[in-house]
């Protein structure tokens, strides 16, 4: 038995100098995925009851996140400014990026006990679950050998699953492997029927799930009510365990497979103690899935840590846990050096119709954890922090690929301008458009060619597109445009989407006055704005005296003002659930009632509502906004794009906005100069069209009485020193390579662990220090 299993066996704490130890535990008690994290909370729990069993005195204190990131952050952070170092939990990949800042500004450590999608090795983080390599590429080279190739992908629509899909893509096509379909649904999500027909039409061979919460017992009761079957398409899921099975019938999970280094029907002595201690600890025979053991276990060793060497310091833990070795229920498992992740072996369990799993598969011996890796060909890890590196440092949309074609890397800016993904293959036609539609720079590396894409002025082939006041070059925005052409012909109620600034007035306006309704009122209200005391009154009226202050003879409210037209209500994402009700209330029966009166009114009006906020995850993740009056608003839906995804708009709308400028000042600039205009067209536009609108009337009224042409000097600062950056020398990649292998180094005790962190051998970095006369 190794030194850190006795001591989780056998403690005694006592004296003057007891160490105090506050834990905040961050889990979903309520919300989507309420139903696994509650275990994971209960396994937490128990392993600090058995500190303070032996004196020791661990003061947990717990907070429910409600599935909700925004939730996560604001608990953490309330916790850590009162003294919280230590925080256990934040089961999904949202909630755990949104705490990593609060970790970073107050120095703490978060022990993450849930198997995630790699692509992060954070500094403050000590991950107790399995990365993709222990988990989900056994998974794939199981069922390929036992069900064949054709792979179907369901998940919900955030962080773990697409990311991890991603992987599967990359690691099932190098196996000659075939996605035959891949679908996304909101987070908690229960509706499958549309996903399973799809399932039945394509016939895929297996079924790879990456649902969480509330949407897994859902998807298998309804796989099976509308009879598939594990003999045929069996459900390969990394999430779904013990936990996930009871909540939807053993009887749904049996004959479907999952992965974990950890199963509950392990049979060896450490477990079965372990079982029997938590069952009586929890006070019921409940089922234990990975999650819960790896909780278990990743408090154990941190708590061991702290108190063995009487320090809360986040470095001083990490370095006393990384190497260690211990004998745990699920075989030996060893703290990589970093004490960032765990050595472990792995095991592949198909479900019983008890609910418990039986073990078809086992690694037999530890499997190193690989965060970063994506696919089994040796590829340099140097060679990918280069080429990220370099993506950050140039500010450039950059597009990667092999010899063959295939895209092996996108910065953000490349993605957003192009739409292609990673793995796509690029044919020489599909290069030519990229030519055509872009000022490109080409550049030669070793075996991948590199292209750095900026937007042209004016070379866009799709004619402008006129709806209402909305005029675009965008085939995105345009194919948006149609929705609201439909919008305008109809009475059916309109939700427009999209971010600050991108002008969902606008197009609301247009619709309004493109339909039937053009001769009636159109009425906006600003939800957002509008005191949340005062939203009754302003959107349904009142008698005169029904409050202090009221008017004499009362008001109508903007719903009886826009009777026989429009309302448009902005910010309906900042609507006070209370106020939602009546809302909703307003629009099944088409009448209002004003304050203070018993009398309904009924009323004749089209409903236009907007919002920057994605309802679809307020009413997921924190009930911020209802599902029905979601529905009833969404009959149809549109989502302006930023301006950053259309540069082909820049130039119509930096001319339409001179010719208001003139008409309202009358003298001013005439033109703008064609460095002004490419640095529009490259500039990111955070505020969107409403930001353009300002720094051109900015730059209009500076120009007045010169030369009547815009130029960089009449630009705001912000702008000039976006210029500024883009204008200064660019890294060669040898030149990043260097800065990349001397920043490990600093960062770093010695040349073994440099060579690790940037996953090359240890000869190499040795070689690349004498090439690049780096001092050690």
């Amino acid at each position: 038995m190794s030194d850190i299993e006795t001591v989780f066996l056998k403690w005694d704490i006592g004296g003057e100098d007891d160490l105090q130890i506050k834990v905040g535990l961050l889990f979903s008690l309520t919300g989507i995925t309420s139903i696994t994290e509650k275990g994971q909370y209960e396994a937490a729990s128990f392993a600090i009851s058995e500190f303070n069993e032996r004196h020791a005195e661990i003061e947990a204190i717990v907070r429910d996140i409600c599935s909700d990131p925004r939730r996560s952050a604001e608990e953490a952070e309330a916790l850590a400014r009162d003294g919280v170092r230590i925080f256990i939990g934040c089961y999904t990949s949202a909630c755990r990026k949104a705490v990593l800042p609060i970790l970073e500004k107050y120095n703490c450590l978060l022990v993450y006990p849930t198997l995630y999608e790699g692509q992060e090795d954070h500094p403050h983080v000590f991950y107790t679950g399995e990365v993709p390599n222990q988990q989900v590429h056994i998974l794939i080279d199981y069922f390929m050998s036992h069900y064949g190739k054709r792979i179907y992908l369901v998940g919900n629509d955030y962080i773990y699953p697409r990311e991890t899909n991603e992987q599967v893509k990359s690691y099932a096509s190098e196996k000659n492997g075939e996605v035959v379909g891949e679908k996304y649904v909101p987070f908690g999500n229960q509706e499958f029927h549309k996903v399973i027909q799809d399932i039945i039409l394509k016939q895929p061979d297996i079924i790879f799930s990456t649902l969480v919460g509330k949407s897994v017992p859902a998807f298998y009761r309804q796989y099976a009510h509308m009879r598939l079957s594990p003999e045929s398409i069996p459900i390969f899921s990394p999430i779904t365990k013990e936990t996930e099975i009871e909540a939807m019938g053993a009887e749904f999970g049996s004959g479907h497979y999952s992965s974990a280094s950890y199963f509950q029907s392990l049979s060896n002595p450490l477990n079965l103690s372990f079982i029997q201690r938590f069952h009586h600890f929890s006070g019921r025979k409940q089922p234990v899935s990975s999650v819960m053991y790896n909780t278990y276990l990743g408090t154990k060793i941190v708590i061991d840590s702290i108190v063995k060497t009487k320090a809360l310091d986040r470095k001083e833990i990490i370095r006393n846990i990384g190497g260690k070795r211990m004998d745990t229920a699920c075989g030996t498992l060893r703290v990589d050096a970093r004490g960032r992740h765990l050595s472990r072996p792995v095991k592949i369990g198909k479900a019983q119709p008890d609910g418990q799993f039986d073990i078809v598969w086992d690694s037999d011996k530890n499997i190193k954890p690989e965060p970063f890796k994506i696919s089994t060909r040796k590829a340099s890890r140097l060679n990918e922090i280069v080429l990220e590196a370099w993506g950050q440092i140039s500010e450039e949309a950059i597009i990667a690929f092999s010899e063959n074609g295939t895209i092996q890397y996108l910065s953000r800016k490349a993605v957003e301008l192009t739409g292609l993904e990673k793995g796509n293959k690029l044919t020489k036609k599909m290069i030519g458009q990229l030519y055509d539609s872009f000022q490109i720079i080409s550049h030669e590396a070793k075996q991948k060619h590199l292209l750095l894409l900026k937007p042209r002025i004016g070379r866009s082939t799709v004619p402008v597109m006129t709806f209402g006041r909305v005029r675009t070059r965008s085939e995105q925005y345009q194919l948006e445009l149609e929705t609201a052409q439909i919008a305008a012909e109809s009475t059916a109620n309109v939700l427009i989407l999209g971010e600050t600034g991108t002008g969902k007035e606008m197009v609301a306006k247009s619709i309004h006055e493109m339909s039937d309704r053009r001769s009636g009122p159109l009425i906006s209200v600003n939800t957002g704005l509008i005191p949340e005391s005062l939203i009754a009154s302003e959107l349904f009226g009142y008698l005169e005296g029904t409050f202090t202050g009221a008017r004499k003879g009362g008001a109508i409210g903007k719903f009886e003002a826009a009777h026989n037209g429009t309302l448009f209500l902005d910010e309906i994402g900042d609507m006070p659930m209370e106020l939602q009700v009546i809302l909703l209330r307003a629009l099944e029966t088409k009448t209002i009632v004003r304050l203070g009166d018993t009398k309904e009114r009924e009323l004749d009006i089209r409903i236009i509502a907007a919002t920057n906020r994605k309802l679809e995850e307020e009413i997921a993740y924190g009930n911020t906004f209802r599902s029905d009056l979601f529905y009833r608003l969404n009959v149809l839906s549109l989502t302006i794009p930023p301006l950053r995804e259309r540069p082909e708009d820049i130039k119509v709308l930096v001319m339409e906005l001179l010719q208001e400028l003139e008409s309202s000042y009358a003298d001013g600039a005439k033109r703008v100069s064609a460095e002004v205009l490419q640095l529009l067209v490259e500039y990111p536009w955070p505020g969107n069209i409403r930001e353009l609108r300002n720094v051109m009337e900015r730059a209009y009224l500076l120009a007045r009485g010169k030369d009547r042409e815009i130029k960089v000097e009449h630009l705001p600062g912000n702008l000039r020193g976006y210029l500024l950056r883009k204008a200064a020398p660019q890294l060669s990649l040898k030149e990043a390579e260097r800065e990349m292998i001397a920043k490990a180094l600093r960062e770093t005790k010695n040349v073994l662990e440099a060579a690790k962190k940037l996953g090359i051998a240890r000869s190499t970095l040795y070689r690349k220090i004498k090439e690049f006369k780096i001092s050690v």
